[in-house]
Formats: C-alpha cells, structure tokens, sequence
C-alpha cells in the first residue's frame, strides 16, 4: 500500500474564517484523521482546497479514494450550515510514499471555451413536435421533460440515474393507460388486509420489456439500483456507481421513448432524439499533465504552500477555425510555471463526450 497527496478545489459559500480574514489572505483551516488517512480543508477566496494524504494501491485508487473522503466531510458540513458546496475539483496528485527519487505526478487544469455551444433547432422537426405536445398538455408530460433536462444538466452518473429516473415515475400513470394495463394490476396490496401499500411501476416495466426490449431480469437489476439508491439498502460504493453509470443510457433511453409514445410520435423521430448527444450551454476542455516529480520530500499536511504544483500563467488562442459544417477547431498556446522540478513531462486534452469542438492542439507550452 503506498502513500499518495491529493489536492481537491470546492467551491463553496463554506469558509473555516470569516470575511474579513480571507480579503486579508488569512488562511485558516481544519486537519481529519480517518485511520491512516489525513484530510485538510484550508481557506481561500474562491471556496476551498483540500489537501490529502491517502493509503491506495494506485494513483486511480488514491483520487478515488480521497474524493470519497472529501464528499463525506462536504456533506456533514452543508448538512450544519444549509448550505450547497460544489462537487469538488480534482486539481493534482503525486506518489508521497517515502524514499522515493522520483514520484509520479498527475495535474489537471480545466480550461472553459469562452463562447456558447450551438445546437441549430430544425424548424420542421419542432414544429411537429410542438403540434403533438399542443394536442396534449397534461402537465406530468411537462413535468418529465422538465426531469429529463435536469438529467442533461447533473454531472453525476447518481444523480442523472435519479433524474432520468423521477421523469418515468411522473409518466407511470400514463403509461399504464397507453398500455391498457388493468388497475388491479397498477398498485400492490398487502396479502394479510388487502390494504394498498404503494403504487407500482407497471407502466414503466412494461415500457422496458416489450419496447425497450431488456427483458423482465434487465428490469428487475435496474428498478433494484433505483430502490437500492432510494431506500438506503446497501452502500453505495464504486461498484454501485459504475452499474448506475452502465444503466443510464437505458433509462434516458426508456424516458424519451416514453414520452414519445404518449405524444403519439414516429418512430423515426423518437429515435432521431435518442442518436442525439445532449449539449450544455459551455463546455470546460481538461489540460492533464503527467511528469515525473524528482528530488522532492513530501511536507506536513499543514504545509498547503509547500506542496509542488504547475500555474498556468497564460493561455492564448491562436487560431478558431469553423468549417462548412459550423464545426469548432481551436489552437492554443500555454505558458506553465512550476515550484518543484519535473522531467518526462507529457500532456493530454480531453474534452466533453458531448462536444462541440472536432479538435484542438496545444501549439507550446
């Protein structure tokens, strides 16, 4: 098992000092001890950063491992103020074991695009559809469009699954009256009184058999992960996430269909929805880096501006090229400057899945 530092950035409204301290560049913080694990959360003006020294297997292990960490402090602490922190930001980690010549060393850097996506409305396609929504305005249609955007919008696979999933329990209803499904068969009844107990998902497991085509085990794993999720019945670990990761294709998926269904839509143009690829208003590019860090003893916890780092000092975009198409294509220009000596320095750009740029190209650094 080795030892690796973490640094993560919240934002939040949260601070350890007042106001006044932070304008005074005061910086105040608190130190966690959960086992062999060290966690701190110190102050700045934006939020705050959270230092970690973390027990893992891999560097992967370690970022995983101390934004679980962070998440659970986060919580209780939004829990005591009423308040609402940020996701936090992964920002850099390096091998802290001890005795090391070189350690290995990951900094990401999120860079936004200073302009907004464009998704061009085909006027024909909407305009059938707004003319089968005007046939039909029952308001728990609205109400799962509405919880289907808010999928589009959460960056958590947990909560998109929750989204995605609250819009077909707003449609269950409907469903079951497309599908013609008895109203015996709608709710569940206690065996011993016959008292009703809960509503069903008959709708939307009818939804997901004979036209999402999973199967009635497909249904079951899933409704499971919703209950699972819901109700408390098991914790939610990394095996968890990424099983709710792999399922929310199929239940936005069975959430359009649905709502394609009952506003008597084509196939054809329900499936044009589904192809699409979702876009938000901006989108953030991640620069990452990768080096080796050498000659470098791992300070106290305590110590926040003694851990190495790389500062962006300047990012310039030399050429934006659209084609035919309205495709985006940026080159850009960097200017880095670090605390601490690196070799084997190499870099990635990853963007969004859904994004709108076909390419981009670091030019210098």
């Amino acid at each position: 098992m080795n030892k690796y530092f973490t640094r993560y950035f919240i934002e939040t409204p949260n601070s350890v000092g007042n106001r006044k301290d932070i304008e005074l560049c005061k910086i105040f913080g608190w130190k966690f001890n959960l086992g062999n694990n060290e966690i701190s959360l110190c102050d700045c003006k934006e939020g705050l950063f959270s230092d970690c020294y973390i027990e893992a297997d891999s560097l992967n292990g370690a970022e995983d491992k101390s934004r679980a960490f962070i998440e659970n402090i986060l919580n209780l602490i939004d829990f005591s103020t009423s308040s609402a922190s940020a996701t936090p930001q992964f920002i850099n980690i390096y091998d802290a074991s001890p005795n090391l010549l070189g350690r290995e060393y990951k900094q990401v850097f999120y860079i936004p695009i200073r302009e907004k996506n464009v998704v061009v409305i085909n006027e024909d396609f909407f305009g059938k559809l707004f003319n089968l929504f005007d046939k039909n305005k029952d308001r728990r249609i609205v109400r799962a469009i509405s919880w289907l955007r808010k999928g589009y919008l959460e960056r958590k696979d947990v909560d998109k699954f929750i989204a995605f999933w609250a819009g077909l329990e707003s449609i269950n209803e409907l469903l079951c009256d497309l599908f013609k499904i008895p109203s015996e068969e709608r709710i569940l009844k206690c065996k011993n009184c016959d008292k009703l107990l809960h509503p069903i998902t008959a709708g939307i497991k009818k939804l997901f058999i004979d036209e999402i085509k999973i199967g009635g085990e497909g249904f079951k794993n899933i409704k499971g992960m919703r209950a699972k999720l819901l109700h408390g019945g098991g914790p939610l670990d990394n095996d968890f996430v990424n099983k709710i990761k792999e399922y929310n294709p199929i239940v936005k998926k069975s959430l359009i269909v649905g709502l394609g269904k009952l506003l008597e839509m084509e196939e054809k143009d329900i499936d044009k929805i589904n192809q699409q690829k979702s876009k938000l208003y901006n989108e953030t590019i991640r620069f990452i880096i990768k080096a080796n860090l050498v000659s470098f003893e791992p300070p106290e916890i305590s110590e926040f501006s003694k851990q190495p780092k790389i500062d962006l000092i300047e990012e310039n975009l030399l050429n934006r090229i659209i084609d035919d198409q309205g495709r985006l294509s940026l080159k850009s220009k960097m200017t880095l400057k670090s605390n601490a000596s690196f070799n084997n320095i190499t870099y990635e750009v990853w963007n969004e899945d859904n994004t709108c740029i076909t390419s981009i190209k670091i030019d210098e650094i």
